[in-house]
């Protein structure tokens, strides 16, 4: 049952129902309460133009002049004696008039106790609070003396006429509320169900993705808060599926890798031990360059896995440009000459200092070195330069040779992938220098990426100045 209750629709659908009665609820108590209020003032007010009663004025006068309220029934409208009909005049004529009609006059003192009355039953008793509201108040030099109150023939009754107005109102409003509440619980259904809908799905999704089927993808509908969401999910699920693919193929790769010179180790030391091959140097030296490679291709990976998680400590260091491009030239010098490559520096002057990691510098430029010696052709020409950018120093590594295609600038930066696999492997590359050399620049806060010419390729990766 609570999980039920708890679902989203189902909340959204009493949210609905409760604001609908609450708001039918109020407008009812608001109506009502002003209905009632403004129905006696009209009344009150209609009469009292209608009503030849007593003159409030005559009473506050009467009081001044015999200082209480005892023989003030001589001024109320009834049947009166002779003399004391003479003594009203035409003015009695008009009271007796309102008598006959059946208004009720009352008089009260300060206290609100009734002291004189057309209706004898009334003679003593206390004002209420509603006789009070509807009553005059009568005052001699600023001082309440006493209470005037009418009641009109018309304001007697009105107790009956108001219950029934009043009840039919509120069986109205009762209606009312009942046939809003039932049209609260369709629309709250209807638009609940539409807002969850797209949750539904989204849950459904996460459920498959739970379950292995990494880049699902999800309709991106609804509410501006629920498509962002889905659009989080869509972009979530095709990162997860990248990674997982990209781990497999590192898997893939990396077990490739190893198998080779672990093939190569083992078959010369079995081949000694079977005295196939003799225990000399020579055979040594093979199996003693395979363990070189593994401990290459070992430590390419920890330090690949570390710069791409951030687990890299750099020691930054403000460094001259061109000392970096110089001391980079130089450590290749030798092996450019042995393959009759022509290494050059063009280093713009006045470059500002860089912040670095100085041996982590020179790596990536020993990355992007090696990489360019190995797809330079005999007599070819590497340049290592540096030039000013806004956001930085520009470094760039160009050598002549066969240009890139589209499809391998796309892929020169992943791991293990070679623009020509059998050549690279046998070179002894382990395929990981350019991944490296993107993560390190990445650490320095620049960028990297290729361009390539029909005569020329070029590595640029910018580092920010020191500040």
């Amino acid at each position: 049952m609570m999980t039920r209750l708890n679902r989203l629709w189902v909340r959204l659908t009493l949210a609905f129902l409760i604001v609908a009665w609450l708001a039918i609820s109020a407008t009812a108590v608001i109506v009502r309460s002003t209905t009632e209020s403004s129905f006696r003032q009209y009344v009150q007010e209609r009469e009292a133009a209608s009503l030849q009663g007593v003159s409030a004025d005559e009473l506050q006068a009467y009081y001044a002049d015999t200082g209480s309220w005892t023989g003030v029934e001589v001024l109320l409208p009834g049947p009166k004696s002779d003399g004391q009909g003479q003594g009203q005049g035409q003015g009695q004529g008009r009271i007796r008039d309102s008598s006959q009609r059946g208004a009720k006059v009352s008089i009260a003192d300060s206290t609100g106790v009734v002291v004189a009355s057309t209706d004898a039953a009334r003679l003593g008793t206390q004002l209420d609070g509603s006789a009070r509201q509807a009553a005059i108040a009568l005052t001699v030099q600023g001082a309440q003396v006493g209470w005037l109150v009418q009641e009109t023939p018309t304001t007697q009754i009105l107790g009956e006429a108001e219950t029934d107005f009043l009840d039919k109102m509120t069986d109205t409003f009762l209606i009312t509320a009942v046939g809003v509440a039932l049209l609260a619980v369709l629309v709250g259904v209807g638009l609940s169900w539409q807002i969850a809908r797209p949750l539904r799905t989204l849950t459904h999704a996460v459920e498959d993705l739970q379950a292995g089927d990494l880049g699902r993808q999800v309709l991106v509908s609804g509410s501006a808060e629920v498509t962002e969401l889905s659009g989080a999910f869509n972009a979530m699920s095709r990162d997860l599926a990248a990674g997982e693919k990209l781990r497999q193929r590192m898997a893939a790769d990396i077990a490739h890798e190893l198998r080779t010179p672990v093939s190569v180790l083992r078959g010369h030391l079995e081949a000694m031990l079977d005295g196939v091959f003799p225990l000399d140097a020579r055979h040594l030296a093979v199996a003693y360059d395979q363990t070189i490679h593994l401990a290459r291709l070992v430590e390419d990976l920890r330090l690949l896995t570390r710069a791409e998680a951030g687990q890299l400590p750099l020691k930054r260091v403000p460094a001259a440009p061109e000392a970096l491009v110089a001391q980079a030239v130089e450590r290749f010098k030798p092996l450019a000459a042995d393959v009759s490559v022509t290494l050059t520096s063009q280093v713009a002057p006045g470059l500002p200092p860089v912040d670095v990691d100085v041996d982590r510098l020179q790596q990536i430029f020993g990355n992007l070195l090696a990489n360019a010696l190995r797809h330079t052709p005999q007599s070819g020409r590497i340049t290592v330069g540096a030039t000013r950018q806004p956001d930085g120093v520009l470094f760039s590594v160009c050598n002549t040779g066969s240009p890139l295609s589209a499809d391998q600038r796309l892929n020169v930066f992943k791991p293990f992938w070679r623009a020509e696999e059998a050549r690279e492997r046998d070179s002894g590359g382990t395929g990981l220098g350019l991944a490296i050399a993107q993560q390190l620049v990445a650490l320095h806060g620049g960028h990297i990426r290729v361009e390539s010419e029909p005569q020329q390729t070029c590595f640029t990766f910018t580092i920010p100045t020191a500040s």
